[in-house]
């Protein structure tokens, strides 16, 4: 049997985690240079960061502990795990769940504020983001709720005896739930503005820029669909723990994938070649109430009007389309 080693995973969560580093950093450094101040995507991306952090600290804790029992077991170790190890990997692989949850809904959270300040000029979109939104937070609290059940009652959240002899139809119920729940969260992540695509006056290409950010929640799905079926299907949850490595890359990628966005013009900018005149153009919503912009000449000089809230609306969802 090959058994994978712990100093591979280790290389690999740590790689994951400073690339995470390096491009969250990075996703701060750009909007702070293009427009003086943090949004709540931003933040919400920061603290999704965080999170990752504690979840690959814990799991450097817990990892080597089961690792070591399960060669003792195999015979392969004479080093049998101290009932202070057994209650330190119990505590520590519980808190790893829970700051791997907090991780992936927290990354959720920064798509829906990124594309609230995009769309929240459509009075339709602000209905759709609502009950993403809504059932985003559900499906958190469900699953919150899945991983203080995870040994069966909530009072035996800590309780290795019952952790133990837990039956596995208990595992195979709870893990596809949570499978389900993320899944389609996710999905409503991607339909939610790619629907909002149509009624933009851009480019083409500038809508299948636009659609492949916000396709690569589907990067998210893969991995989750992929750690379930290593976490319930019996074989390939034995050890070697194969799961191990998709339990390190599907947080680590949704951050990752979290701060990519900013990383992609989705403005498309034109520079004349040999002219300083930089063409520059902006997404707007097409709209059969008012124009664009209301403007009259009084001899020979262009007078703005008054601008209406719809067009200033508009004009701000331009805005946090450029902050992008």
């Amino acid at each position: 049997m090959q058994i994978i080693p712990i100093a591979g995973l280790n290389a690999l969560a740590w790689l994951m985690t400073g690339l995470a580093i390096l491009l969250t950093a990075g996703r701060f450094a750009i909007h702070w240079r293009k427009n003086r101040r943090i949004r709540w995507d931003d933040n919400l991306n920061g603290a999704a960061l965080l999170t990752m952090i504690g979840f690959i600290i814990t799991y450097q804790l817990y990892v080597p502990i089961e690792y070591n029992a399960e060669l003792y077991a195999m015979g392969l170790s004479d080093h049998a795990p101290t009932d202070r190890d057994i209650d330190r990997d119990m505590k520590a692989q519980m808190a790893n769940m829970l700051l791997f949850w907090l991780t992936i809904y927290l990354v959720k959270a920064s798509f829906l504020a990124l594309y609230w300040q995009i769309f929240e000029v459509s009075q339709g979109f602000r209905k759709a983001w609502a009950a993403t939104a809504t059932f985003t937070g559900l499906g958190f609290v469900l699953t919150w709720i899945g991983v203080f059940c995870h040994c069966g009652k909530p009072q035996d959240f800590l309780n290795l005896e019952a952790c133990a002899n837990r039956p596995r139809a208990l595992l195979l119920s709870i893990v596809p739930a949570w499978c389900v729940i993320n899944v389609l969260g996710d999905l409503l992540l991607m339909v939610l503005p790619l629907a909002m695509l149509r009624p933009l006056q851009m480019q083409k290409s500038q809508k299948i820029g636009l659609a492949v950010v916000f396709g690569l929640v589907a990067i998210d799905i893969a991995f989750d669909v992929t750690r379930t079926v290593y976490t319930v299907d019996a074989y390939l949850s034995n050890f070697p723990d194969q799961n191990a490595v998709w339990a390190i890359l599907e947080p680590t990628i949704a951050v990752i994938v979290c701060s990519l966005p900013c990383y992609r013009g989705l403005i498309s900018r034109a520079e004349t070649t040999g002219s300083t005149t930089v063409v520059e153009t902006y997404p707007t919503y097409t709209s059969s109430k008012l124009p664009v912009s209301n403007l009259s000449s009084d001899s020979g000089t262009l007078r703005s009007k008054s601008v209406p809230s719809d067009v200033e609306g508009s004009r701000r969802g331009r805005d946090s389309l450029d902050y992008v």
